[in-house]
């Protein structure tokens, strides 16, 4: 946290602004944080519980900055790097303009399995984290927890905890948990039969509030202004609460990001009722591994699959 702190402090007069991660309203919820002179860097964090992917403010700031010369600094861990990757190849974000501050990333917190892993529920007043544990202290005294047991399920088949695009990696390197593609949870549900999977999708998209979180959360689903969950010329769907339409949502921002997602995880991380979404982005990522051996973001020159066309192509 230190070299963090004095890395950014040496450039500032180089940037813009930093985007980076403070204390939220408690210690275990960081929270983004738009840092514009020295003073503010006072208020950075850098630990496990830093969940938000920064990528996706880029295409926004980049938008609205001011043309000074003057770069704008990120801080992206592993999965968020790929996202920058991906915005690179699209033409969203243009990369000289970023100085990007690349961390190793041991894994974020999931606050549910966290919620179920303490034994205490009152407020947080500080947390640490020193050899693979989590120390959390309340009035109720100091727990520690290890970080294994509480971590997100898109960490444990991280292939990338590193930064991939960085200008500066601070920190040493993270061993990848997996060093070949898991996609264990999306066999899981295709083992079902066809029956127990409507069942099983009717059931979790029955809570969905088609409050759009996942869609705002997502580094690439960079359409918001035009959405078609709001678009009323066309009309491609309704705000009805029933299942089928929510459903048509789901399925359709899912084909979207075909060959596009990163799989950073955050529009299941943010799902206020815990609906598993990201699994109909990872099956849109293994088919795309599968067929082109492409995993999107990993390289900011490649032409994303469904981008391009090639008649030779088999097994199409």
């Amino acid at each position: 946290m230190d070299t963090l702190h004095a890395h950014l402090e040496a450039l500032f007069d180089d940037l813009e602004l930093v985007i980076g991660w403070e204390t939220g309203y408690e210690p275990l919820r960081p929270t983004p944080a738009f840092l514009r002179s020295r003073e503010d860097l006072s208020r950075l964090v850098w630990n496990p519980l830093c969940a938000p992917n920064l990528s996706v403010y880029l295409p926004g700031i980049l938008k609205d900055a001011k043309e000074t010369g003057k770069k704008i600094g990120v801080c992206l861990k592993g999965c968020d790097s790929r996202s920058l990757g991906a915005l690179v190849q699209e033409g969203f974000v243009e990369r000289e303009r970023l100085y990007v501050v690349g961390l190793p990333c041991p894994g974020t917190v999931d606050p549910e399995a966290l919620a179920e892993a303490r034994k205490s529920s009152a407020p947080v007043t500080h947390v640490s984290f020193r050899d693979g544990l989590l120390a959390i202290t309340s009035r109720d005294g100091t727990e520690e927890i290890e970080l294994e047991r509480v971590l997100a399920r898109r960490c444990r088949r991280c292939r990338h905890p590193n930064p991939l695009h960085a200008d500066v990696i601070l920190g040493d390197p993270v061993p990848p948990r997996r060093t070949e593609p898991s996609f264990s949870d999306v066999d899981a549900v295709e083992a079902m039969s066809l029956e127990e999977r409507r069942a099983y999708w009717e059931e979790e998209l029955s809570r969905c509030l088609r409050c759009y979180a996942c869609r705002n959360a997502c580094p690439l689903c960079v359409c918001r202004d035009r959405c078609l969950a709001e678009s009323r010329t066309p009309k491609w769907t309704t705000q009805r609460d029933g299942v089928r339409d929510k459903f048509l949502f789901h399925m359709i921002h899912a084909l979207h990001l075909a060959g596009r997602c990163t799989e950073c995880g955050e529009c299941e991380r943010v799902c206020p009722v815990g609906i598993p979404v990201a699994l109909f982005k990872e099956k849109m990522a293994r088919i795309a591994l599968e067929l082109w051996d492409y995993q999107a973001g990993t390289d900011p020159a490649a032409t994303p699959p469904l981008q391009t066309f090639d008649p030779s192509e088999t097994g199409i």
